[in-house]
């Protein structure tokens, strides 16, 4: 069944994963840069978070519809250059958690005005999963600088070297978890 959520992103993180891919007999096992070797989170306040596991490919292409998309940002209207993500709060102990597994596709569409809607003042990140859900994360301008040089990190095989960023997810939820307890 096919989902969308969207939201604000007002923050955004990243840890790095170590993956072990079992390979069915005969078939060949993925290349090294098509394993996930990463965890993304986008946070949209205390209450809602979007996460997808990203591989070295997987930060690369991220990081090419990023530079698809910047040179329409000169399009960006005065109006959007100050705008700020507002959090999502839900009523307390509750938490919305979407997890990525398998991650299929990701556009990034820069500030601009629409005809139909006017000013879009935000850079807009799809990520789509393998049964066709996506996450629309509407990012500030600052951030999209945080998610360019933590893609790089991931794409080069760096992430995690200069800092403990295993720390980095301390205080999410992680969503399997968080279904648990709907439950």
């Amino acid at each position: 069944m096919r989902h969308t959520i969207a939201f604000q992103a007002t923050a955004f993180q990243a840890a790095p994963v170590d993956v072990q891919i079992e390979v069915p007999e005969g078939e060949q096992p993925p290349e090294p840069d098509q394993v996930p070797s990463a965890i993304i989170v986008f946070l949209g306040g205390p209450s809602v978070q979007v996460s997808a596991f990203v591989s070295r490919e997987d930060a690369e292409n991220l990081m090419g519809a990023f530079t698809q998309a910047e040179p329409m940002r000169g399009d960006m209207p005065p109006e959007a250059q100050g705008w700020e993500p507002e959090e999502t709060v839900l009523p307390a102990a509750m938490l919305y958690g979407v997890n990525i597994e398998s991650l299929v596709g990701a556009s990034v569409t820069p500030p601009h005005t629409n005809d139909e809607v006017g000013i879009v003042p935000h850079w807009t990140v799809q990520l789509q999963d393998a049964d066709g859900s996506s996450a629309q994360l509407a990012v500030s301008d600052a951030l999209c600088v945080t998610i360019i040089r933590t893609l790089s990190d991931i794409s080069a095989g760096r992430l995690g070297e200069e800092d403990d960023d295993a720390s980095a997810l301390d205080g999410l939820v992680d969503p399997d978890q968080a279904e648990d307890a709907e439950g």
